[in-house]
């Protein structure tokens, strides 16, 4: 299970990624055939990140916010992180990315687990130093139905349910790998309400300083999480990496023909 660790300092700049994540361009840099482009329908447009991103944004409204109880950023404890449905079936949220090293992979971190709760298609606990994998709460806080807070398994969400993950310049697929619990550990304020924690290897591939104790960002990363059974990702430790990168054009152009960018 995911945990919370109080981070000291930013450290030095992640370690290269064995998937080179998409840079996230200017729309306006991006050169296009007008005519060619008013010809196609929406399934054959191709969308740059930085259009899927100001999409997302343009539709986190309000109106479209799935939570009724603001969500807890999981670095500056602050509650006022909301989650938005932003297309059918596609749910979005920005916050922290605070380092979850849990997992198959060792790592230093007093707080290491060993396990996670989601597994590879062999049924291995995920590595988080090869699997980039975003964190959501394990439960409803308030134990109702519908929950007053953005609850996973009301949605259609499962393990290894893909997602975008946006910082600044960059754009990476990742997988549902583990949960945010409400354990007390005497290092750590944990929440089944926070959001904003990520593997060591999402905060490698997006630039962000990757230690499970000294690493992390407040603020600045953009989740959207495509629901639905064909947006499971399967795979082991060794290719889900490879497997989640493969798959960000195709949910760029699926996300954005969807909101009819």
């Amino acid at each position: 299970m995911s945990s919370t660790r109080t981070r000291a300092a930013v450290v030095a700049v992640a370690a290269l990624a064995l998937a080179t994540p998409l840079a996230v361009k200017s729309a306006a840099a991006a050169t296009t055939n007008t005519a060619a482009t008013a010809a196609q329908s929406p399934a054959d447009k191709t969308y740059t990140a930085a259009q899927v991103l100001a999409g997302v944004k343009k539709n986190s409204t309000t109106a479209n916010k799935v939570n009724s109880k603001p969500h807890i950023n999981t670095m500056t404890r602050a509650q006022n992180v909301n989650v938005y449905q932003v297309a059918t079936g596609v749910y979005a949220y920005g916050s922290s990315l605070a380092v979850d090293d849990d997992g198959s992979d060792p790592d230093s971190d007093p707080d290491h687990q060993d396990e996670t709760t989601f597994q590879d298609s062999n049924g291995k606990q995920l590595a988080a130093h090869h699997v980039p994998f975003y964190v959501l709460g394990d439960d409803c806080y308030e134990r109702k139905s519908p929950c007053p807070h953005f609850f996973y398994k009301e949605h259609g969400i499962k393990g290894r349910q893909f997602a975008l993950m946006f910082y600044k310049s960059k754009v990476i697929g990742a997988i549902f790998g583990d949960t945010q619990t409400g354990n007390d550990q005497t290092t750590s304020d944990n929440d089944s309400r926070e959001l904003g924690e990520a593997s060591v290897k999402a905060a490698s591939l997006l630039g962000i300083p990757s230690s499970g104790t000294t690493g992390g960002v407040d603020n600045g990363v953009t989740v959207v999480i495509f629901s639905g059974p064909s947006w499971v990702v399967n795979g082991t430790n060794a290719n889900l990496n490879a497997t989640a990168q493969g798959m960000v054009t195709k949910a760029l152009n699926s996300l954005g023909a969807s909101m009819g960018l």
